[in-house]
């Protein structure tokens, strides 16, 4: 278990890294700028991450974790008539984390990305809950949760872009919600 300097060292680590990952392609970042920006020696960076895609990869976990866990809770909340709740939990998380969700998400030349992790996160999710209820008969469970991942994932990207106007916001969460009562529509 890491103590409270080593947890304050890789949020230093993490957060400094994103900054510049904002204004600059990873291929382009480098250990040393990391730590001379952060203010630490190579090797305290190199006690917690064996390089930049270690690093990167730490952060998509985190971040993935935390998403699958929020969509575990809406895929719960469609029998508990509490989507709507869960969905604005969803995208105030997500607008709390906007710059740092955005900088991850636009990241390339990694093998894992944070995207194809929400995908699948959003694809499992919906394939399980597809295929766990009675659900409309009319398309497979498989199709309904890839075109729901899809969806979903471009719902993402459209808080992400949006997160202040409210009113945008408010009509992407209720047209989610159309979608999702749409597909539930036993035809």
């Amino acid at each position: 278990m890491l103590d409270k300097r080593e947890i304050k060292t890789e949020r230093l680590i993490e957060t400094t890294f994103i900054n510049i990952l904002s204004e600059k392609d990873l291929a382009k970042v480098t250990v040393k700028e990391i730590c001379e920006k952060a203010l630490i020696s190579k090797s305290t960076f190199y006690d917690h991450y064996v390089d930049k895609y270690a690093l990167l990869d730490t952060i998509i976990q985190e971040y993935s974790r935390q998403f699958q866990t929020e969509i575990h809770e809406r895929f719960k909340s469609v029998d508990e008539h509490n989507t709507l709740k869960v969905i604005s939990s969803i995208t105030q998380s997500m607008a709390s984390h906007n710059k740092n969700l955005s900088t991850i998400l636009k990241a390339s030349g990694v093998d894992r990305s944070l995207e194809s992790n929400f995908k699948k996160i959003l694809f499992q999710e919906s394939f399980e809950y597809f295929t766990n209820h009675e659900i409309n008969r009319k398309f497979s469970s498989e199709f309904l949760a890839k075109m729901y991942a899809e969806i979903a994932l471009a719902s993402v990207s459209f808080t992400l872009t949006n997160y202040e106007n409210i009113d945008l916001i408010k009509q992407q969460a209720d047209f989610m919600n159309l979608l999702q009562q749409a597909m539930l529509k036993k035809i």
